[in-house]
């Protein structure tokens, strides 16, 4: 009966190479079965290398983990800065980071996925939990929007806590639906939770939008 190989650095692959690609596997198997539910054996089949080269590059799955947060943030964080800063209002802000996190679902599910069950295995897992102190890099740019809000006088500093933990609600909710329902429609709710804010979601506010660009024509 022949052996099966065990598979170390592909030929050819870089460090760095072999690195992404372990990280990149993590991630989807992290975002179908869980922190606890994804074995090593999982990720390195699912990578294409023997369980024994992750060990190469990451002492722990603990470890794995925390560096497959690292990257899926590195990934998403550029687009959210970039949308917030091309926008001119607080719900301008808001509503293209929503667009910007359609957008990347579409792209690729598995960070939808992934960074959506993070709170949950912080919850869970201690080691997580104990590694990751501090506030979300995510959440930290949506204060710094609703920040810009205050400052522009759009809403005010008694109401902002309210909207940021509505904003990180109501996103979180999505991803989750995304993620575990449906996520062919996390564009049609992005449009939804943007006509809202708008206050053109119910048939009085799209009457009066309609009505004002008839006036404009």
């Amino acid at each position: 009966m022949k052996r099966k190989a065990h598979l170390g650095r592909p030929p050819g692959a870089t460090s760095k190479a072999t690195t992404a690609r372990i990280v990149a596997a993590a991630r989807v198997c992290f975002a179908r079965t869980g922190y606890a539910g994804t074995t090593n054996q999982q990720i390195a089949d699912h990578a294409g290398i023997s369980t024994a080269a992750i060990y190469q590059y990451f002492d722990s799955k603990t470890e794995l983990y925390l560096a497959t947060v690292r990257d899926a943030n590195e990934e998403i964080l550029p687009h959210y800065r970039r949308a917030a800063a091309e926008a001119t209002s607080l719900r301008g802000a808001l509503r293209a980071v929503l667009t910007a996190s359609a957008r990347l679902h579409a792209l690729d599910p598995s960070l939808t996925a992934f960074l959506s069950a993070l709170p949950v295995e912080m919850q869970r897992h201690e080691e997580l939990s104990r590694a990751m102190k501090g506030p979300s890099e995510i959440v930290e740019i949506f204060s710094d929007i609703v920040d810009g809000g205050v400052r522009s006088g759009e809403i005010s500093a008694t109401l902002a806590p309210r909207l940021l933990l509505l904003f990180v609600a109501c996103t979180m909710g999505m991803s989750l639906f995304a993620a575990s329902i449906d996520g062919t429609q996390l564009s049609a709710i992005a449009d939804s939770f943007s006509d809202l804010l708008d206050g053109t979601l119910f048939s009085s506010g799209r009457k009066a939008r309609k009505a004002k660009r008839r006036g404009r024509r």
